[in-house]
């Protein structure tokens, strides 16, 4: 079995067991569309917060969290993506909900195979909601992303939409999504290849703000993603890797 169909059964099993179901609501974060792609934005940045992946492990704890966060926010990012998801990437939904309060964006990041995902990320103040496309271009969720669009409208969320090839850029580009992302990573194989977002961005048209995922570890990455034509970069692992997340951040926007 590859990774993407472990990480979707893995979902869909702790919707199963009710993981999502949440009652307690949460104000929302700010948009990521209100400074996203505009002239003044004030970072190019999104730090991403998870402390696990099939690829990495920070060596962190996740009981760290709040002092982890006020760190990050002091280095001023684009703003947030935090993992939800509690088993393979060690996040959790609480997590979320305090990101929540910080005063920038918020992406719910996670592997959404079900709507509840998306309640969810409305309940704990998530201001954005990732979607994959590639879940659908392997048959691993049936009907099409439009329909978690149209949920996290619904909520007032952002809906960003994610994309790794070309037929799932041109699937991506059909879709009312409010953001495009670019993953350098294949999900299936967890291969990285940082030319995927140049690629993607060269061949294709865009009609919305882009973000390149995946791979980023230096500054001079994250130009070579803004000259693609990315308007911002999620960062996860790089940041969350180093001895002092906050000035990692710093040197990935500042040099």
């Amino acid at each position: 079995m590859d990774e993407l169909s472990r990480l979707a059964m893995n979902a869909k099993a702790l919707v199963l067991e009710g993981y999502y179901d949440v009652t307690e609501r949460t104000d929302r974060a700010p948009s990521f569309l209100g400074t996203l792609g505009r002239a003044d934005q004030p970072s190019e940045v999104i730090a991403e917060i998870k402390y696990a992946s099939p690829t990495m492990h920070s060596g962190k704890v996740p009981d760290g969290f709040e002092r982890l966060l006020d760190a990050l926010v002091q280095a001023r990012p684009l703003g947030l993506s935090v993992l939800a998801e509690p088993r393979v990437f060690q996040g959790h939904l609480d997590s979320v909900r305090h990101a929540a309060g910080s005063g920038l964006p918020v992406l719910f990041k996670d592997v959404v195979v079900d709507l509840a995902q998306v309640d969810a990320a409305a309940a704990t103040g998530a201001s954005a909601v990732l979607v994959i496309q590639a879940l659908f271009t392997h048959g691993l969720l049936d009907g099409h992303p439009q329909q978690f669009v149209d949920r996290a409208h619904d909520h007032g969320l952002d809906a960003v939409l994610e994309a790794h090839t070309a037929a799932e850029w041109d699937a991506s580009l059909e879709t009312d999504a409010d953001i495009l992302g670019i993953n350098n990573r294949d999900l299936v194989s967890m291969a990285v290849d940082m030319s995927t977002t140049p690629r993607l961005l060269a061949s294709r048209p865009t009609d919305r703000p882009v973000i390149a995922m995946s791979g980023i570890a230096t500054r001079a990455d994250v130009q070579s993603m803004r000259r693609a034509g990315a308007d911002a970069v999620l960062v996860g692992s790089s940041i969350m890797a180093s001895a002092d997340p906050a000035q990692k951040l710093r040197e990935l926007q500042h040099g």
